[in-house]
């Protein structure tokens, strides 16, 4: 099953029918518990049990249940993708186990989707919550792993809370709404103070003929199944992240778009199959529909290429 989505909003809506949810900097995940022990998985439905053991004894607090929420890491009491990003794409059982001693992660839970075995999707989201709170009360030890999301009444002031401490944005949900897996619901709206999107990698530039170091990216998005293009980002990919993201693309002959972009003075394109999907921060946008000021922040490996729809 995949997660419900929200709705980018410029500001929240505002009202008696609306209640609002901080936004955390985290992986969003949907925690799999049956007997035979949880199972973890992302926004793409990839199994992801293997990187987070901490989580493992999920299955102690409800043999039959599914859970949507963000893995985050904290640190000082505030979340940290950073730290997050040493756990994400961990296999290895014993490198896991090391890392979860040195930066565990919480798993911020914010609606349950099955409970004790029933299907509560079609419930109002306000039913759902009732049904997560008192889950977890009945037994708070074995349900220590989780960190229930809070949830507010008023609008404005939790957007206000959420600038103060540094958060990522405010999500508002309508109460009476329905869980709809995989669906972009207007029921949902997410408002982001940072300006990030989604877009997909179509190449790379090297920093001059002959180089074969990756230092910056050329960027499109899908617009009703069509790539379009967004254009470049170099800041934020240095070091080891510009290693990682290269060994992740796959070369190509020609440029998935119908007409490729020029090179950057000085240097070479490789063009990439339009696979790997990244998350950039911006200013804004160009009058010709250009990134400005682009800095790549993440790969997303919770989301596929067709989902890569610039900031929508």
């Amino acid at each position: 099953m995949k997660p419900m989505l929200a709705t980018a909003a410029q500001t929240l809506p505002i009202g008696e029918q609306w209640s609002y949810e901080f936004k955390w900097d985290g992986v969003r995940a949907l925690i799999d518990i049956r007997e035979r022990g949880p199972k973890i998985f992302s926004r793409a439905e990839n199994d992801i049990t293997a990187a987070y053991p901490e989580l493992s004894n999920a299955a102690a607090a409800c043999p039959d249940a599914l859970l949507d929420g963000e893995i985050v890491a904290f640190v000082d009491g505030h979340p940290s993708f950073d730290a997050l990003q040493t756990r994400m794409h961990v296999r290895d059982r014993a490198e896991a186990l090391r890392l979860a001693a040195e930066t565990p992660v919480s798993f911020v839970v914010f609606d349950v989707l099955r409970c004790d075995g029933v299907d509560v999707t079609t419930r109002p989201l306000s039913e759902r919550r009732q049904l997560l709170t008192d889950w977890i009360a009945r037994d708070v030890e074995t349900t220590a792993w989780l960190t229930p999301s809070p949830v507010f009444a008023d609008g404005p002031a939790t957007e206000a809370a959420a600038r103060q401490h540094g958060l990522e944005g405010v999500v508002a949900k309508r109460i009476s709404s329905k869980y709809r897996p995989g669906q972009r619901s207007a029921d949902w709206h997410k408002l982001r103070f940072v300006r990030t999107g989604d877009f997909v990698v179509i190449g790379w530039e090297a920093p001059a003929e002959g180089s074969r170091e990756l230092s910056s990216v050329v960027l499109a998005y899908y617009v009703d199944g069509a790539l379009t293009y967004a254009g470049k980002a170099g800041s934020g990919l240095t070091g080891p992240v510009a290693r990682k993201l290269q060994a992740s693309l796959t070369t190509r002959e020609d440029c998935p778009l119908d007409e490729a972009p020029p090179a950057s003075p000085g240097r070479s394109v490789t063009w990439v199959e339009p696979a790997v999907v990244v998350e950039i921060e911006f200013h804004t946008w160009t009058d010709d529909g250009r990134l400005r000021h682009p800095v790549f922040r993440r790969i997303r490996t919770d989301k596929l290429a067709s989902e890569a729809a610039g900031d929508a």
